[in-house]
């Protein structure tokens, strides 16, 4: 996938020059929730087919209550990483809601379909995550 920026109203996207996908939600409205997804899930098919990191930061700092829709879609996410993807993705999120939601996902999964996921408060500790998961886990 090539570098660029794609807008819907509720969803952003941007592929960093250093191979660092960022998804910065303002909604959860479908049309966002299936731009995130889609969009994932081909980066996710070009990296395994690479042997390449996957790494992405996910902005959900302005988002309160995640959507059934939403909820759904994103568990599709995680139960559909192939095992010999090496991934590292980082949640930036305020909301106690989304914690509690990211954390009840994981409960439901085996440890290694969710052990390269992490929650953040800030947008500067995901991406010194993101640099120490490259250096750990390998371009």
């Amino acid at each position: 996938m090539n570098s660029s920026s794609s807008d819907v109203v509720g969803c952003t996207f941007e592929l960093t020059d250093d191979n660092v996908a960022i998804f910065r939600f303002a909604d959860l409205k479908r049309e966002s929730v299936d731009l995130f997804v889609d969009t994932l899930k081909q980066l996710v098919k070009e990296r395994d087919a690479e042997q390449a990191h996957s790494r992405t930061l996910v902005d959900a700092y302005q988002l309160s209550m995640p959507t059934p829709y939403a909820a759904k879609r994103f568990q599709e996410l995680v139960k559909d990483k192939p095992d010999t993807l090496k991934s590292s993705v980082a949640i930036i999120t305020s909301s106690r809601m989304v914690n509690t939601f990211v954390q009840a996902i994981f409960s439901r999964m085996p440890r290694n379909k969710h052990s390269h996921l992490h929650l953040f408060d800030t947008e500067e500790a995901a991406l010194a995550w993101l640099d120490e998961r490259l250096q750990e886990v390998g371009p």
